[in-house]
């Protein structure tokens, strides 16, 4: 089930006090709707009533998919994972930990998708050691659409403090990057009902371990 409660919030431009809504967890199985407050910012936007200023509300939220069965946690702490549920169930889910409400988007994009976020976060390297032109950002995926010659591409959004810019790159490429590097995963199996954080970082240290030549 979704799990909310209300908070006071001072509004940083005018001082002003009022109640928020925050959601400690979203079961998007049972409310679709809060999948697209979360994706469009609406579920972490705080506006003033009374100056109209808006700012974004960071706060430790649980993603739960039951049907695609993975579970995103944005900021959970250690004490509460281990607390927050046990059973047999969870050893069919994919449960990860994300540190910003953007990576638990791409992460929910990703999963959804029934990809595999381990090959994607090494492809992400790859893209970056093989196309210097690649802006400097926060590489995310958004999705798969179709790009040029109406060829299936992945997309990625390239988020700055400045702007956001919006990439390609081919599908096909990836699906024979996935063939390479599949056994680089299936060595280091990810232990079944247990969370991890699965980001650039990890992918650069798997790399490390086993193309460390190559993982500058």
């Amino acid at each position: 089930m979704s799990q909310s409660s209300s908070i006071s919030i001072k509004c940083p431009s005018c001082g002003r006090e009022q109640e928020f809504t925050t959601w400690s967890s979203i079961n998007v199985s049972l409310n679709p709707e809060k999948k697209n407050e979360l994706r469009n910012g609406s579920l972490n936007r705080f506006t003033c009533e009374s100056c109209s200023e808006s700012s974004e509300v960071n706060y430790p939220v649980l993603y739960h998919d039951p049907d695609k069965k993975f579970m995103v946690w944005l900021n959970g702490e250690d004490a509460d994972i281990r607390g927050l549920m046990a059973g047999d169930f969870l050893d069919e889910y994919h449960l990860r930990l994300v540190n910003s409400r953007n990576h638990l988007v791409e992460k929910t994009h990703v999963l959804e998708m029934g990809l595999d976020d381990r090959l994607l976060e090494l492809f992400k390297v790859s893209m970056r050691m093989g196309d210097k032109s690649i802006p400097e950002g926060d590489l995310l995926f958004a999705g798969v659409g179709s790009g040029q010659n109406d060829l299936k591409e992945l997309q990625f959004a390239v988020v700055s403090e400045k702007e956001t810019k919006f990439i390609g790159a081919g599908f096909k490429a990836f699906e024979e990057f996935a063939v390479t590097f599949q056994p680089m995963l299936e060595a280091e199996p990810l232990e079944a009902a247990k969370w991890v954080q699965v980001d650039q970082a990890y992918a650069k240290a798997l790399l490390q371990r086993h193309l460390p030549q190559n993982s500058d």
